[in-house]
């Protein structure tokens, strides 16, 4: 892994010790296949959700996965900006602990 590619992960890491656990879960699923590896959607999260992990298999040799899916809030800026269609995002129907 690159050191831009661990800077990369510890600014991720960095937003993520700042965030709160959302009221409204997500769920934040990456194809391997498909993913390049560039980290814009690293970079892009709010909440530090994603980070870098070497991937030998991976022609690039580095990959993306999800670190921390409890901090998903399913703001949808990874699933909008990965060039490679690799990433989606689910929001949940339901909120937890939620009163009215």
């Amino acid at each position: 892994m690159s050191d831009n590619e661990k800077k990369i992960n510890s600014d991720a890491l960095e937003r993520r010790a700042k965030a709160k656990k959302p009221l409204r879960k997500a769920k934040v699923i990456i194809d391997p296949k498909f993913c390049k590896g560039c980290g814009l959607c690293i970079y892009s999260c709010p909440a530090g959700v994603l980070q870098f992990f070497e991937a030998p298999n991976n022609r690039w040799g580095v990959a993306v996965k999800v670190d921390e899916p409890d901090y998903c809030a399913g703001c949808l800026r990874c699933e909008m900006l990965c060039p490679d269609f690799a990433i989606f995002s689910y929001k949940s129907t339901v909120m937890d602990s939620v009163s009215v």
